[in-house]
């Protein structure tokens, strides 16, 4: 997302919306809203469109809920009531920060298998593994596109997958999983990155 908040942060300044907070505050939230919505990429893919546009139509979804929420708060706080809904339950507090930080989990361990694969050379192969499983491209549309065999699109799809998946493997064991346990929390991690 770093490609994006820039240009999104120079929108924001120059927009009616800058009074709202600081361009920063406003692409952070917007980013954090958007990327703990596992279904986000999803539908992005499904809607055929590029993701700048997809960004900015949500971005401005995204000011104009915050307009609304921040108006409402100026509202209730006038009249003495709180706009902010207690939390459920506990468990529904644990569920959904589990979605969030497995999302955060997976976009940190993408970045640094994409790192990797920059420094050991395999930045093509990063591109293609990105193509295969964020864009949903087939190992023959990627072979097409990079000039290679599909045997070879696959091979080097795979050599990207096995630095994302070390990544991951990483973090949980940072998190303070044990070698014994890794298989148990990559599932759980799978579970908690699929749409309610």
């Amino acid at each position: 997302m770093e490609t994006y908040t820039e240009p999104l942060s120079n929108y924001v300044a120059g927009s009616s919306f800058r009074s709202l907070s600081t361009p920063k505050d406003l692409v952070s939230g917007f980013f954090a809203s958007r990327l703990a919505q596992t279904a986000y990429f999803e539908k992005w893919i499904d809607s055929g469109l590029p993701l700048r546009r997809w960004l900015i139509n949500g971005f401005l979804f995204f000011l104009q809920e915050e307009a609304r929420r921040r108006k409402s708060e100026r509202v209730d706080t006038l009249s003495g009531e709180s706009s902010v809904e207690p939390i459920a339950d506990v468990k529904s507090a644990g569920e959904e920060f589990d979605r969030v930080w497995a999302a955060s989990m997976v976009r940190s361990a993408a970045g640094t298998a994409r790192d990797r694969c920059i420094q050991e050379g395999f930045e093509t192969h990063w591109d293609m593994f990105e193509k295969h499983f964020v864009g949903g491209a087939s190992y023959a549309d990627i072979a097409e596109s990079f000039k290679v065999s599909g045997g070879q699109s696959a091979s080097m799809v795979r050599t990207a997958s096995i630095r994302f998946r070390q990544a991951v493997v990483d973090l949980l064991l940072k998190d303070g999983a044990t070698e014994d346990e890794l298989d148990d929390e990559i599932a759980r991690l799978m579970r908690a990155l699929r749409p309610a």
